[in-house]
């Protein structure tokens, strides 16, 4: 039996999500289960959105079946306290503080509870196919802003901008990385190799955007994308998917916004640095540009 503890906004969920499906190939006639128990109490980004959003079928783990290879804890609360002070079972297998790839993850006999983001595509690169068709987006037909940007994205060449500000701000994990040097590097650089006709930009700080990006984009036409806001802000990752292109930031969400981008030709710029953490793996795929 293996388990996938699943936490997290959007982004996290589906690299989470990914790892449990590689585990089902590689695992064929073992069970295979998610831990959902954490979104009990768990108040930040939408709860559980993979099967809201996705016709994606899984199998929840009980907090008996839970208790046979980890600690059950019921809600958020008892994960963030037990978490920090129990140690690890030896049927636990816990993602390292510099989040570096583990190389057994896929190896591992016999139960097995899986406690971390697993942000490396190698963990479900050779399934690619399966996660396209898993992580398809549907629901364009119900907003009408949303189908004409999908509209220009698909039949321009386009490049998506995102920017995340937010609750990264004062964040020491994230701030301070994307900052506007790097988005004016990013631009500059996306012109030079692509010439975008359009670019669309996508941020929970659109006003920052407004202020701060139309003298890097020049005459280039552009859209800010400010509709799709709370449960709805999945449609966001769907156009950033549908841009020939993508500037992403540092943040799960525009990750999987490029990664699900199926142009072959595809230009995708990424940070360097990802987490302010000494020695910390980036997430940034090998066929990305790390600026």
């Amino acid at each position: 039996m293996k388990i996938v503890k699943v936490i997290g906004g959007l982004g996290n969920q589906m690299f989470q999500f990914a790892l449990y499906k590689a585990l089902q190939k590689q695992f064929p006639e073992e069970r295979v289960l998610l831990d959902l128990h954490c979104f009990n109490g768990y108040h930040k980004h939408h709860g559980f959105e993979i099967g809201q959003l996705f016709h994606a079928d899984y199998e929840e783990a009980s907090l008996r079946e839970v208790a046979k290879v980890a600690y059950p804890y019921p809600n958020y609360q008892y994960w963030r306290f037990g978490s920090r002070i129990l140690p690890d079972r030896k049927t636990m297998l816990k993602e390292k503080p510099n989040y570096i790839f583990e190389s057994t993850a896929l190896t591992r006999e016999g139960n097995t509870y899986y406690d971390g983001y697993w942000q490396h595509e190698e963990y479900f690169l050779p399934i690619r196919e399966v996660l396209l068709q898993t992580f398809a987006f549907t629901g364009f037909e119900e907003n009408g802003r949303n189908l004409e940007t999908a509209h220009l994205v698909t039949n321009m060449n386009s490049c998506a901008i995102h920017v995340r500000r937010g609750d990264y701000i004062n964040d020491k994990l994230f701030r301070n990385i994307c900052d506007i040097k790097y988005y004016q590097h990013a631009i500059q650089m996306m012109t030079e190799k692509v010439h975008p006709e359009i670019f669309c930009v996508f941020s929970d700080d659109i006003p920052w955007c407004h202020k701060h990006l139309p003298s890097l984009l020049g005459q280039a036409e552009t859209v800010y994308v400010d509709w799709n806001m709370g449960k709805d802000s999945f449609y966001d990752m769907h156009l950033m998917s549908l841009c020939h292109h993508q500037i992403i930031a540092n943040s799960s969400f525009s990750w999987w916004g490029a990664w699900l981008n199926t142009n072959k030709e595809k230009i995708v710029l990424a940070p360097k640095k990802w987490w302010n953490i000494k020695d910390a793996h980036s997430p940034i795929s090998s066929n990305w540009i790390r600026i």
